[in-house]
């Protein structure tokens, strides 16, 4: 089996764009409506610090990005597909993050999910994320749940 890798890529990487065009539609199926036409979640592209993509040989296995937001900095569009999940590429994927967050110079990294996303939920909080107040611009957005971490040098 090939290993999993994990590669720096363009923002509108075809397989990126794939797997969040996926990922809209998982949310719209479990909110009832397009989470991610939200006005908060409208981002400019070169606000991405970095866009990861996890691949093993062709296959994509999922995505994610960081963004500064303020003196912080913030994971989007985190996501590992149905046929993904159950591996721990989740986990390998934050932490590919939290690590391109430190080299950043970030200290803190944000992270916004829903209140129905279970997985991500256990994920974040096995990761060591404390639930903080929900940030701008979330604050419109339905059963946000935010996240935060301080970020140790590495």
């Amino acid at each position: 089996m090939r290993p999993v890798a994990v590669r720096e890529v363009a923002t509108d990487h075809d397989d990126v764009v794939r797997l969040r065009a996926d990922m809209a539609a998982e949310m719209a199926a479990l909110y009832g409506a397009a989470r991610h036409d939200a006005a908060a979640e409208r981002l400019d592209p070169d606000s991405f610090l970095v866009t990861l993509l996890l691949t093993q040989g062709d296959l994509a296995l999922g995505t994610g990005a960081l963004r500064r937001l303020g003196d912080d900095v913030e994971a989007k569009r985190m996501f590992v597909p149905p046929a993904g999940r159950g591996r721990g590429l989740g986990r390998v994927l934050l932490d590919e993050l939290e690590q391109r967050a430190r080299e950043a110079g970030a200290s803190r990294m944000l992270l916004h999910t829903g209140q129905r996303q279970e997985s991500a939920l256990a994920l974040y909080r096995r990761s060591g994320y404390d639930e903080v107040a929900v940030f701008e611009p979330y604050l419109s957005v339905p059963e946000s749940v935010c996240f935060a971490k301080r970020l140790s040098a590495s």
